[in-house]
């Protein structure tokens, strides 16, 4: 998304804002409505990203970790480094434990902004399935050794802590390549439905399918854009960021978009079976994911409602009413990573998903 690469989300948010271990004390500007009341239900998190529901009940967290001491690569965007801190953390009745570890995790030494765990889908049985980020391909991955050998996969885990490798994601992208553009893989989210589960490629621009067996497919991919930058017509990366089952079945596709990250211009996409994306809403600002209530009104959250590029980003969480109209729920978010709503329809957001140590997972009370 910066430079040569695209890289991850993170890495480039934390190359364009400077991200430090004081990320945690930015504070919203410019907000005039969405002051929701929220109350905190997971705390001490490291990067926490994607959200989903169990079948237990649970509300379960991917948390990217915060890196490690190595091995290490140095890139435009600065020096990443290994260690096995990614996880997956399950809230349950005001309890929060960590049932899944030692996953991946690549972060500079100050453990923000880290690459890893970025989603979880759950179906029966409880097994759970996880996205985990990746920085460029496998050439790039080669450099982290054994630990970092789960970067760019689909992994499966058990309620006890087991995990597996499902599917090599970032290989497909180096052999495949979808969007045909620079070989950079960055699985973003996940949605584990019937015998498949799809994955979102961030870096890769596409929407990929894992069938029973770990074979991967392209579903869709999304082209390149040109947007104005300083007076001039620059080409944008799509960057989807986030995959749902909407009401009617199709599926629907967050955009974070990428560089310059334009306010405005982030859309969500329509996807029926063996067709193109088409696009289902538009005039958003890097969307990070989106849901559905239970009424089936869409929710979009974003990462940066004005911008990444802009001087104090904060993240907001909007409502998309039955009849386009817009309307912000809550705007006091530092960066948030995903978005679930729960059966009683109240939403949940995890805040803070490039802080190592200081995430958490908010709950919106009516």
């Amino acid at each position: 998304m910066l430079g040569r690469r695209r890289k991850s989300i993170y890495v480039a948010l934390a190359a364009a804002l400077g991200v430090t271990g004081a990320i945690a004390g930015l504070q919203p500007v410019g907000a005039d409505e969405g002051d929701a009341e929220t109350t905190v239900v997971a705390t001490g998190l490291n990067n926490p990203r994607g959200l989903a529901w169990g079948p237990d009940n649970a509300l379960y967290v991917a948390e990217a970790g915060k890196g490690g001491s190595g091995p290490c690569l140095s890139g435009p965007e600065g020096e990443a480094c290994v260690g096995l801190t990614g996880s997956v953390t399950r809230v349950w009745r005001g309890e929060q434990e960590r049932v899944v570890k030692g996953l991946p995790s690549l972060a500079d030494p100050t453990g923000a902004a880290a690459i890893g765990p970025s989603d979880v889908s759950l179906r029966k049985h409880r097994a759970i399935y996880i996205s985990v980020g990746n920085l460029g391909g496998p050439e790039e991955r080669a450099h982290f050794g054994r630990k970092g050998r789960a970067l760019g996969h689909l992994v499966r885990a058990t309620p006890n802590g087991d995990w597996e490798l499902v599917a090599d994601l970032a290989e497909y992208e180096a052999e495949a390549n979808p969007d045909e553009g620079v070989i950079d893989s960055n699985p973003n989210a996940v949605l584990k439905k019937g015998g498949r589960a799809l994955v979102v490629d961030a870096a890769g621009n596409s929407v990929l399918k894992v069938d029973g067996d770990g074979d991967i497919s392209t579903v869709a991919v999304f082209p390149n854009r040109t947007v104005t930058f300083n007076g001039e017509q620059v080409p944008m990366q799509a960057v989807p960021t986030s995959i749902v089952e909407g009401p009617d079945g199709a599926l629907y596709v967050g955009q974070l978009t990428g560089f310059p990250f334009p306010v405005g211009k982030a859309r969500v996409y329509r996807i029926e079976p063996g067709e193109k994306p088409e696009i289902y809403a538009r005039g958003f600002t890097n969307i990070i994911d989106i849901a559905f209530d239970d009424d089936g009104d869409l929710f979009v959250l974003e990462i940066a409602h004005n911008g990444l590029l802009a001087e104090e980003p904060f993240g907001a969480l909007i409502e998309v009413g039955s009849d386009g109209s817009r309307s912000i729920v809550l705007n006091k978010l530092n960066f948030p990573g995903g978005l679930a709503f729960d059966d009683r329809g109240r939403a949940y957001v995890s805040n803070c998903g490039v802080c190592p140590g200081d995430g958490e997972v908010l709950r919106l009370d009516p």
